[in-house]
């Protein structure tokens, strides 16, 4: 990898590290750390929109599996076993780039959704398509979905578990949204 820039600064009262590589494939790769997380990389794979010929409804599971324990954020859930989040998919009306795409997948990975903890279902009522799909890769090579949109997340763990959250709620200031 050849690093492009690198940083430290400090968001919301934690120390974050952020570095801007190449691949050896050429691809944009980006890690970002909180200090005492492990370093998820999110990368730029775009591929076409294969999982459904209509837009998905973010409430719709992909599969089913034995109940895991409540975890608070996405990165509880993940953790050390992911390597890297690839996005292969983002509404480009609503995301302009992908460098906003990346700055929203890294706050929706360590932020609390409203109910204080990731849900085993849907927990809420309106419909939520589909806006941007990616694949979280992890240390073993197996992918597992992760499928956002504005203020919402649903994904697999590595056992194949699903999780939803919803980052909205009635304090304005805890929303995980576009900008």
């Amino acid at each position: 990898m050849r690093v492009l820039s690198s940083g430290v600064g400090v968001v919301g009262g934690v120390a974050l590290t952020a570095i801007v590589a190449f691949g050896i494939d050429g691809r944009i790769a980006e890690s970002s750390q909180s200090v005492g997380e492990e370093v998820i990389e999110i990368v730029n794979d775009p591929q076409p929109f294969v999982f459904g010929a209509s837009p998905r409804d973010l409430g719709r599971p992909f599969n089913s599996c034995s109940p895991a324990q409540p975890a608070r954020t996405i990165l509880e859930v993940i953790g050390h076993d992911a390597k890297r989040v690839l996005v292969h998919h983002y509404e480009s009306a609503a995301w302009r780039d992908i460098g906003v795409v990346r700055d929203y997948i890294r706050r929706v990975l360590s932020a609390v959704p409203e109910t204080g903890a990731l849900t085993r279902n849907v927990v809420w009522s309106e419909t939520a398509r589909v806006e941007i799909s990616t694949s979280i890769e992890f240390t073993n090579g197996q992918r597992r979905r992760l499928e956002l949109a504005n203020g919402y997340a649903h994904f697999e763990d590595l056992s194949g578990c699903e999780w939803w959250a919803r980052y909205l709620g009635g304090d304005r200031t805890k929303w995980v949204v576009r900008p």
